[in-house]
Parts: C-alpha cells; sequence; structure tokens
C-alpha cells in the first residue's frame, strides 16, 4: 500500500502515512497512473531540493505531524507517569511495612519492660506510630523511629536502674534479716522504707536510685547504732556482778565471751554479737551462783568446824569435868581411881547417879553437882530407880565403894 499524498510505500494497515503524516484511506496497493508522489515533509537534502522546484508543504501535513507527536507524548508520559506511580506506591508500602515491623518489635520490648514512669511518653509515641501507619505517611517514618530509639535508650537505662534497685531491695533485705537487729521502735521506720523501695521498683522510677540507696546507708547505719547499744547495755549487767571468785577457767571463759562478741560486731553480724552477749550473761550469772555456792559451800564448813572446834572443845571441858570421865560406858580400872582421895571416890560414885539426874540431900554433894554444866537434877533421892543403870555403871559403882574407906 502507498501513501495517497507522498507515494511512500505503507504497511497494509497502516493509518497514517509515516513520511508525511496524511491519514490513509483504502486506497489501493499500487499508485494510480500518471500518479506523482509529492516530496516528504521532513526536511532532508533531498526534500529542500524538491521542495525549491514544488513550492510549501501544506499546513495540514504539519498538523498531523504535531498531532501525532503530542499523542506520542502524552502516552508515552501517561505510561512513565503509571509505572512512577506504581514504583512510588510499592516503595511506600515497602517502609510502611518495614516500619511496622520496628513498632512491633518496639512493642514486644515494652511488654518485657517496666515503662511506668515514661508511660505517656510511650502512649503517645504508639498513637503517633500507629497514625502514621494508617495514614500511610511515609514521610513521618524518619523522624518516628528517631523517637523509637531515643525512648528505646531510655528504656534501657531505665531497665537497668530498675535491676539495680530491685538487686538493692534484695542485699538491705537479706542484711536486715541476717546480720541486724530490728528494734520494735524501728521496725514500722525499716518496713516503711522497704516499701518505698519496691514502689518505686513498680513505678519503675529508676532516677530514685541514690535516693534510696541513701536512705538504706542511714537505715543500715541507725541499725547498727541500736544493736551496739544493745550489745552494750546487755554486757552492762556482767559489770554489775561480783566475780573477783570465778576459777582461772572461769575467767578464761569469760575473756572468750568478750573477744568473740567484739569479732562478730566488727564482722557486722550484730544478731549473733546480741546473741552471744546473752549468752555472755547467762554465763556469767552462772558463773556467780557457783561463786556464791562456793562461798557458802566455805561458810557452812566453816561454821561446821567451828561447831565441831566447839563440840569437842565442849566434850573435853566436860570430859574435864568428871572425876571419871566414861564411868557409864565402859569398866573403870585401878588406873582411874588410884591417887583419888576419900571425898573424891565419893563425888566418883555419885556422878553416876547425877548423870541420870538424882538430887543428893548433902549440901556439900548438892553443891558440888550443881556448879557442872551438865548436871541437870530433877529426880528426888527417894523417886530414883537404880534400873536406870547399865552394867557398866552398876559394875562401877561395887568398883568405887571397894576403895572407898
Amino acid at each position: 500500500m502507498f501513501c495517497p499524498n507522498c507515494g511512500h510505500e505503507l504497511d497494509d494497515d497502516a493509518v497514517f502515512c509515516t513520511n508525511c503524516g496524511a491519514k490513509i484511506d483504502d486506497v489501493g496497493t499500487e499508485p494510480e497512473s500518471g500518479y506523482t508522489a509529492p516530496e516528504p515533509s521532513f526536511q532532508t537534502p533531498e526534500n529542500q531540493n524538491r521542495q525549491e522546484f514544488q513550492g510549501k508543504p501544506k499546513k495540514k501535513k504539519t498538523g498531523m505531524i504535531v498531532l501525532i507527536i503530542i499523542i506520542a507524548f502524552l502516552t508515552t508520559a501517561i505510561i512513565a507517569g503509571i509505572v512512577v506511580f506504581i514504583l512510588i506506591q510499592r516503595d511506600r508500602n515497602q517502609q510502611i511495612t518495614a516500619f511496622r515491623d520496628v513498632v512491633q518489635s518496639f512493642e514486644e520490648e515494652l511488654d518485657q519492660a517496666n515503662y511506668t514512669s515514661i508511660q505517656d511518653e510511650i502512649s503517645d509515641l504508639m498513637s503517633d506510630c500507629q497514625q502514621a501507619i494508617n495514614d500511610r505517611a511515609v514521610e513521618s517514618i524518619d523522624e518516628l523511629e528517631q523517637r523509637i530509639d531515643d525512648l528505646r535508650s531510655r528504656l534501657e537505662t531505665l531497665t537497668d536502674q530498675i535491676s539495680s534497685l530491685e538487686e538493692l531491695r534484695d542485699t538491705y533485705k537479706t542484711m536486715v534479716e541476717e546480720q541486724y537487729y530490728v528494734p520494735d521502735e524501728l521496725a514500722q521506720n525499716v518496713q516503711d522504707i522497704f516499701d518505698s523501695l519496691q514502689q518505686a521498683i513498680d513505678d519503675g522510677a529508676g532516677d530514685q536510685l541514690e535516693n534510696m540507696r541513701a536512705q538504706m546507708d542511714e537505715m543500715i547505719a541507725g541499725l547498727e547504732s541500736e544493736d551496739i547499744n544493745l550489745i552494750n547495755s546487755i554486757k552492762s549487767a556482767v559489770d554489775e556482778m561480783d566475780l573477783s571468785g570465778a576459777s582461772d577457767e572461769e575467767k578464761s571463759s569469760l575473756d572468750n565471751f568478750v573477744n568473740e562478741i567484739q569479732q562478730l560486731i566488727d564482722s557486722k553480724n550484730f544478731q549473733q554479737a546480741i546473741e552471744c552477749a546473752q549468752s555472755y550473761v547467762d554465763y556469767a550469772q552462772q558463773v556467780e551462783q557457783a561463786i556464791l555456792a562456793r562461798e557458802e559451800e566455805k561458810r557452812q564448813e566453816s561454821e561446821a568446824e567451828s561447831r565441831r572446834e566447839s563440840e569437842e572443845a565442849a566434850a573435853e571441858a566436860a570430859k574435864n569435868d568428871y572425876i571419871c570421865p566414861g564411868s557409864d560406858s565402859r569398866y573403870l580400872t585401878e588406873a582411874d581411881v588410884s591417887g583419888l582421895s576419900d571425898w573424891e571416890l565419893l563425888l566418883a560414885r555419885n556422878e553416876i547417879y547425877a548423870r541420870h539426874g538424882r538430887k543428893f540431900d548433902d549440901p556439900s554433894i548438892r553443891a558440888y553437882f550443881e556448879s557442872k554444866s551438865w548436871y541437870n537434877g530433877t529426880i528426888d533421892p527417894d523417886n530414883f530407880d537404880a534400873s536406870v543403870f547399865n552394867d557398866y555403871e552398876k559394875a562401877n559403882i561395887e568398883f568405887i565403894q571397894q576403895h572407898e574407906k
């Protein structure tokens, strides 16, 4: 097929001439007899030479070419715009998806952390992130990710601080429970401090770490002072005891108690120091009782010895107060009566009666026996019964009578 305007050979289905831009109507595939092809509209050297002989191209041809160019340009621009739009949307989707993953990861981190103290900031950030995702506002992603990074850093610091608070709580709780004695008047104050520390942990108040540490140290110092005062107070009870009579072994044991108490104080083990101080007092009391018991035993032994000496002295005196000692418990011999006068023999015989409480009518004999400490005359001579005499006494009365003149 040929262009009817310029005679340029065209494809069978062509609508416009690719040479002159003229619209192609239904024409034959061969040019008509005597047809002279017009010159091309674009300026090649050959066409320019032709135009010099044939004159100006038609305006209609030029307009068609411009129209085709414009349509081609617009089509290309539209296609390019669609491609760019698709690429932009794909990139936007990828950015939103990646950002959503970042937000989700941060939320998972929040689930494992205590962020009570920055709750408002976290809530505002999460709200802004969700709004950006809903609005597909990719232009906000950089700023929001920076905020996430900043809060993540603060959260890490906060988590470390809370861990330090928990460690502080556990350390000091163990110290109080195992090393210190808490007096009743300080118990509530100690509990209040631990409650404050727990509240700081629950609130995520990591900035309270140094303040709580200072409160804990102050509490421990107070407990230490009270415990030392209590230990000294307990020990002072021993100072009031008189332990001068303690044995060397007891003194050594008391010194060991004092040394052990001081060692426990130096090692900050006040609970055991208090228990040791109480044991020290208990042992000192035992020593004091032992000393008193020994002194009482000595006193009793001394009194018994004095009593024994007195009794021996009295017995000796009584023995010396008899003319014939033992005449009621043994048989007298010649040695017992030899050298005695008739008066002494008379008294020796009557002292056997006097031992049994017989009274005497003779004033001289009565006066003699009444001067003796052992004599107690209670029986009149007429009422005296000689059956009270034992065999020794009966024999000795006869033996003395044999020697009287």
